[in-house]
């Protein structure tokens, strides 16, 4: 899901375009390409600990490249993702706003700050997410669509959210995180005829992702279907063991 998208890297991009292999004897690379190669690693290293929850070596190794390229955006966003994760979501935020202040023309860095304002509740997404609508004429715009539809869902008003939550699907049908959100929210209004079709249509998009098998379930249980709730909450297990809260509804149903 959207979530978290991959921070770009300029100052990669930069060593990239400067570097030239001109006059180079075969098999050598410049100082500029092995700078990049070891940018590369480092940020995969450091995804690495913060997928593990090691926290404390992955914000140390993205501290170390800051210390060598303070616009480094993925060192930058992994910190960010980090601080988040740790309850510190004012540290993560100001990260995110220094990413645009360095690079206002990075699109992911737009929409991870735009998608972050919404998540806090600030009317700053709406500004931004506007700006994005006007530039972004790929179907990645849909995220615009859905940014600014979480913003009216956190700010308690659903008839405008679920309006863009349409504008998000008109963009981009098979954006997934607007069938999940739109859905929870449906739900949320007891609507489960509306709710059911939005996560059934995720599930079709994405027949091995757990969350629509889970959501699916959780309303055919409330409108009585426990039979399909059942055996649904079963598969979303299947597809992720980690989804505990799957399996036991699945085994309260009788």
């Amino acid at each position: 899901m959207l979530r978290k998208s991959a921070f770009l890297a300029p100052v990669v991009v930069f060593l990239l375009s400067c570097s030239s292999n001109e006059d180079k004897p075969a098999g050598t690379q410049s100082p500029e390409v092995k700078t990049m190669d070891s940018l590369t690693a480092q940020v995969s290293l450091a995804r690495n600990y913060q997928e593990k929850k090691d926290y404390d070596k992955a914000l140390a190794i993205a501290d170390a490249m800051l210390q060598k390229f303070p616009g480094q955006l993925d060192a930058i966003g992994i910190k960010a993702d980090i601080y988040k994760a740790q309850g510190r979501t004012d540290d993560a935020l100001a990260l995110l706003e220094k990413a645009y202040a360095l690079q206002p023309r990075d699109k992911e860095t737009a929409y991870n700050l735009a998608y972050e304002y919404a998540d806090a509740k600030s009317p700053k997404a709406l500004a931004l997410t506007d700006t994005l609508v006007k530039y972004d004429k790929t179907e990645t715009v849909a995220r615009a669509w859905y940014i600014k539809a979480t913003y009216y869902r956190n700010t308690g008003h659903a008839k405008e959210a679920l309006r863009f939550y349409d504008s998000s699907t008109v963009a981009d049908y098979n954006f997934l995180d607007t069938w999940l959100d739109k859905g929870q929210l449906l739900f949320g209004q007891k609507k489960y005829e509306q709710a059911l079709r939005s996560f059934a249509t995720g599930q079709k998009l994405a027949p091995g992702a757990a969350e629509f098998y889970f959501w699916v379930a959780k309303t055919q249980e409330a409108t009585g279907n426990k039979a399909d709730a059942k055996m649904n909450y079963e598969r979303a297990y299947a597809l992720d063991k980690n989804m505990t809260e799957a399996r036991q509804a699945a085994e309260k149903i009788q």
